[in-house]
């Protein structure tokens, strides 16, 4: 993000604070956080492990496996010099007559991406440049070559420019493509684009935009400064960043968005893949103080870069430091629509994380504690699915966790959508 684009940031920032410092006889009254319920503490221990060699074949190591909501699992190897071979599986680990062979020589060259597209499965081939859409066997049903520019019809004209490049997330039956488009061209005035946004959109085959599905901040911490042909990259610290996350079919996209001005607040917002709001709810997690030492010794360090002072680029990421950490440590969606959004409170282990889990239609459900290094493939409220691998003999294990009985717990006071953070058993 441009330092030009910060600094109006900065001004619409200054503004806010400005209305928050008025005396509260002339701010409209706060309504107070709702109480939460009391939540389940979600335990998970292991419960079945696939060894995936034998689908695989040996010395393959898998890329990512997919878990549809009937049980079937479609397990991708990684890139290999030769040909392998994706493959798939029902419930109990038996293998499914599915097979696609990757590689030099085949109709698919490098797979980098995939998912679900009701019961088929599409993936975006990054070697041949096309997104194909499988059979119910593995077979190619279609294939799509990836339009290069993301373009308006002329009725948007005004709402989005072209676009050079995209990553695709999505491929719907009727052949649209879920795209988050970048590097924008303006060819004509854009006044309704918001160039400080993320969009995820839909496209036809032809690269036009279809609908905007979500949006989502653009600014992620860090700040590119340009002099002539010299760049520079700042680093905002303890900037709140913003996740996102996109079931395996397409049709759910979760963004969560801290707000910086308040302690430990996010916002959770999804949408369907129309772009219609499923829900919309804030949850307040703990969260401390930023430290002053800190901050204040990284903006002493700044010094003058080309045509920026000091001071400016003091000023700027001094404005832009939140008052608390945010708690907010990543979203995902699972497998039955829940979704999980990872937290990191005061007082817990560093090597954890713990995922606060709403239902379908926003409700907080429970919470459970995983480790980072933990590799999660696919969650749900009853079971949660982890690739292991051991790289020094080239194999992957597929592991499948249940649900153990849940306890009830009661959530912090100044948490009042999260449950209480008391160790639990956690999958390792």
């Amino acid at each position: 993000m441009s330092l030009a684009r910060v600094l109006f940031a900065c001004a619409a920032l200054s503004v806010a604070q400005a209305a928050a410092a008025q005396p509260a006889s002339q701010r409209a009254p706060k309504a107070a956080p709702q109480r939460a319920p009391q939540l389940a503490r979600l335990t998970f221990v292991r419960d079945t492990a696939f060894p995936l060699n034998k689908h695989l074949g040996m010395n393959r190591v898998a890329l990512d496996a997919l878990v549809g909501r009937d049980g079937r699992v479609v397990v991708v190897p990684e890139a290999y010099y030769g040909t392998t071979e994706a493959a798939a599986m029902d419930s109990s680990g038996k293998k499914l007559p599915w097979s696609l062979k990757i590689g030099r020589g085949e109709e698919i060259g490098y797979v980098d991406r995939f998912g679900w597209a009701g019961d088929s499965v599409w993936l975006n081939d990054r070697g041949f440049r096309q997104t194909v859409m499988l059979g119910r066997n593995g077979e190619i049903a279609r294939s799509v070559e990836p339009p290069s520019w993301i373009r308006p019809f002329w009725r948007d004209r005004r709402r989005y420019p072209l676009f050079r490049a995209a990553l695709w997330y999505g491929m719907y039956g009727d052949g649209s493509l879920l795209a988050m488009p970048s590097q924008p061209r303006r060819l004509l005035d854009t006044p309704q684009f918001d160039e400080n946004s993320r969009l995820f959109v839909r496209v036809d085959r032809d690269g036009r935009i279809l609908k905007t599905v979500a949006t989502a901040p653009l600014m992620d911490g860090r700040i590119t400064l340009r002099s002539g042909v010299e760049r520079k990259t700042l680093t905002v610290p303890n900037y709140p960043r913003p996740f996102w996350a996109i079931a395996d079919d397409g049709e759910r996209l979760a963004v969560v968005v801290p707000e910086p001005r308040d302690s430990g607040a996010v916002r959770v917002t999804v949408v369907n893949a129309d772009g219609d709001t499923i829900f919309a709810r804030r949850l307040v997690i703990d969260a401390i103080r930023v430290p002053d030492e800190g901050v204040n010794a990284f903006i002493a360090n700044l010094s003058a870069f080309g045509r920026y002072s000091a001071e400016q680029m003091r000023d700027t990421i001094r404005k832009l430091v939140p008052m608390y950490n945010s708690p907010l440590n990543g979203v995902d969606i699972g497998v039955d629509r829940t979704i999980w959004v990872g937290v990191r409170r005061p007082g817990i282990a560093t090597d954890s994380t713990e995922w606060v889990v709403l239902d379908s239609l926003g409700e907080p459900v429970g919470s459970a504690f995983l480790l980072r290094t933990f590799r999660r493939t696919a969650l749900s409220l009853d079971k949660i699915w982890s690739l292991e691998h051991n790289r020094p003999k080239s194999f992957s294990t597929l592991v499948r966790f249940k649900r153990a009985a849940a306890t009830t717990v009661r959530p912090s006071r100044s948490a009042p959508v999260s449950a209480a953070s008391a160790p639990v058993r956690r999958p390792e």
